[in-house]
Formats: structure tokens, sequence, C-alpha cells
């Protein structure tokens, strides 16, 4: 056994933060230069910081070759605790700055493409007319990203519907908001928009906006035409930003499944008409998750406090 290994033995493992930023610009970058740069250091710095924090927990982070540095299995492990560590250690600034009064901090919170529409502009407005000097920071994207950077500490709590097969992880606990269904969403003057009737046939018929991160949403949605005898729609655009969806949508006879509160603005302008189809994977949940493990700072318990307050106005006796 090697000197180092034998000293690392007896050595307490370091959690010192400087050093797991380093590690983490290098796991994320997979480049021990661009790592150095982000971090206003030499990379000869990055790169002694983080063979000083390999020798202290006695393992092998990342393995040197010709393609940069390859993270080991423990480099994953040590990334996924690493995240939260630093993210706890900006929350207790944060919090221990509330306390002792000053009117300056920061929260961060994710928000699903349900909450994008009115929900949070309207909570971050109310947040901001009382509390002007908390900086806001909004994260979207789908629940399961958010989810993720949720339990990686990057946001302190997550506001989204997921699909209603999705499996919440043990370390989050989630508080029901509202029910949301999902509609077939077109522009005003699409031409199933004036029709009595409109049919699976005829659905099948257009071109449809779809997601590939939602892969198993669009299986679902091909079953349920296969299951009435009808071929799923065969002209389909794979994008996943919400925006050019509903852009495509509004200039073209795209059409697409879509939360009703995305829509809800545009919907209620007249720019957008809606199906209410309930063979169609429909209803979801708009919940709140937190971490179970860690206690909100004072910043965001009162702007989740505001999103209540929104959510409570704009949809009253949904929960």
């Amino acid at each position: 056994m090697s000197d180092n290994r034998l000293r690392s033995r007896f050595i307490k493992p370091s959690m010192d933060p400087k050093k797991l930023q380093h590690f983490l610009a290098v796991y994320d970058l997979r480049h021990f230069g661009r790592a150095a740069t982000d971090n206003g250091v030499t990379q000869q710095a990055i790169s002694k910081s983080v063979k000083k924090l390999e020798e202290q927990l006695g393992v092998e982070l990342f393995e040197r070759g010709p393609y940069g540095p390859a993270p080991t299995v423990f480099a994953h492990t040590l990334a996924r605790r690493a995240k939260v560590i630093l993210s706890e250690a900006r929350l207790a600034a944060a919090e221990l700055s509330a306390l002792r009064g000053a009117e300056e901090g920061y929260v961060r919170a994710g928000i699903g493409w349900s909450f994008v529409s009115r929900i949070a502009p309207q909570t971050v407005l109310r947040y901001r007319r009382r509390r002007p000097n908390i900086k806001v920071s909004l994260a979207t994207g789908s629940s399961d990203t958010l989810f993720e950077r949720l339990l990686n500490g990057e946001v302190e709590f997550v506001a989204s519907c997921p699909l209603p097969d999705f499996e919440i992880d043990p370390m989050l606990e989630t508080q029901h908001l509202f029910r949301d269904s999902d509609m077939i969403v077109m522009r005003h003057d699409h031409p199933l928009a004036g029709q009595p009737k409109v049919t699976l046939a005829d659905l099948a018929q257009q071109t449809w906006a779809t997601s590939g991160t939602l892969g198993g949403r669009w299986r679902k949605i091909c079953s349920t035409f296969l299951a009435a005898g009808v071929e799923p729609p065969a002209n389909t655009i794979d994008m996943d930003s919400v925006g050019i969806a509903k852009a495509m949508i509004a200039q073209s006879d795209v059409i697409a499944l879509l939360s009703s509160e995305l829509v809800i603005n545009e919907t209620m302008a007249g720019q957008f008409h809606t199906l209410h189809r309930t063979e169609f994977p429909s209803e979801r949940i708009g919940m709140l998750t937190t971490r179970r493990s860690s206690a909100l700072q004072p910043a965001a318990q009162a702007l989740i406090h505001d999103l209540l307050a929104v959510t409570d106005a704009l949809r009253p006796g949904t929960a």
C-alpha cells in the first residue's frame, strides 16, 4: 500500500467547500483548464486541490486520460452530495443574514410548465412588492429535471405538475395544490376549431408538437389512437421548448396536448382553442415539493406563502 493511501486511513475526510467547488467544476466541465477559468485560479491550483481531496478521501475521483478527466464511481457519488453541501452552505449564510436583520437575500425555486403562465409571475410580483431587496431566481423545466435539481440542492423548492405515473423520490415531500388537465390546443381559427365534433381520426391527420423528453407520454397518446383502431399521427415536430411549441400553434395548424394552465392566458384572450379529450392521459396534480432533510430559509418560506396565496386566488377549491 502506498504511503498516501496508508496516510489517508488516518486522515479525517475533509468537506472543505473550496475543494468541493473545484471538484464539481472539473466534474461538470470534464476539463481542468475550463474548471480553473471558471473559478478564477490556475489549472495547477485546480489540479492540486482535486488531488488533495482525493488523498483526504482515500479514493480516486477522476481517471486522467488523453480525452480529459473521466469521473469514477466515487466521483458520481461525491458529486451528488457535494452539490447539496454547497447549496446548504449558501442557504445557511442567507438564513443567518435574514436572522440578523439584513434586508437583502436570495431565493431560487424550480417552476414547472403549468405554473409559468400566470401563477409564477403573479407570485414573484406579489413577493417583490413586499420584499424588493430579495433576489428571486426561477428555474423552469419538466418535473423530472426540476426534482433532480431539488435533490442536488440547486433549488429550494419546486412547484410543478408531474405526470401521473411519475415516481417521487422518498427524500422529497409533496403538498397537493390543485388538479390540472391537459387539453388538445390549437389556434383559434384552426380548421378543427369550428367543427361541432372532432374525431380521433381528425386529430390523427394533424401535425402534432411533441417532446423528446416526454417519450413515455407520447407513447401513451399513440396507444390511445391504436386502442380506438386509429393510426397514430404520422406528422410530428419534436421540440423541448414550450415557448416554441406555443408559437408554432399560434402561427400554424400545429396542435399539441398541453396543460390548460400553461395556455390559460392565450385561451382567455381568444387566441387558442382547446378540446378536453378524456381518452388521453390528461389529469395531473399541481404540487409543491421540498426536501425532507433541509429546512427552508425564511426568504423561501415567504415565497412559498405567496405562491400558495396566488394559487388559492387563481384556482379556488381545486385541490
